[in-house]
């Protein structure tokens, strides 16, 4: 089973968050999403670029989420997700001051949730985010699929070999 990640072409992303919602309504969150647009502002004035990003939870190699939680409450699978467990977090946050992302988020329930990656999504289905966007700038699979599509369109993995899940095409 190879590890899971994300490819994500910025120059396709709109900023509709049809990502977001699809990913709140499919994981019933409520008003938390798992899933943020970013805006990236570049430039000086004249000369100003806006792009958007859709920042999932980037199942990190080393996940400085996981490395933080004092509880052990966050482990990563073999296919390279990581996940919270509900029963024995306590909430105390620290996995998102861990996070360069700000990706875990603190529920009504006094737990932290993030991306699951869909993991009850039948597995030839896309991730629910994947599967509304509709620019098609997010595609979820494989690493090692997503690493020979990204070099072929000019991306590149975020931080490099050992850095987080997702690479980006600019």
């Amino acid at each position: 089973m190879g590890k899971k990640g994300w490819l994500f072409d910025i120059n396709k992303c709109t900023g509709c968050h049809a990502c977001e919602v699809a990913c709140s309504s499919w994981n019933q969150t409520g008003s938390i999403s798992w899933r943020t647009i970013v805006k990236i502002e570049a430039g000086s004035y004249p000369n100003v670029t806006a792009r958007n990003l859709s920042m999932p939870c980037l199942h990190c190699d080393h996940a400085p989420c996981m490395q933080a939680c004092p509880v052990a409450a966050i482990s990563k699978a073999g296919d390279g997700v990581v996940s919270v467990n509900q029963t024995t977090c306590v909430g105390c946050m620290l996995c998102f001051f861990a996070c360069p992302f700000g990706v875990p988020k603190f529920g009504a329930e006094g737990k932290m949730s993030k991306c699951t990656y869909c993991g009850d999504r039948p597995p030839e289905l896309p991730r629910a985010c994947e599967e509304v966007c509709p620019t098609k700038a997010i595609l979820s699979g494989d690493m090692e699929d997503l690493e020979r599509q990204a070099a072929a369109a000019g991306g590149e993995r975020v931080g490099g070999p050992a850095g987080p899940a997702l690479f980006i095409i600019r």
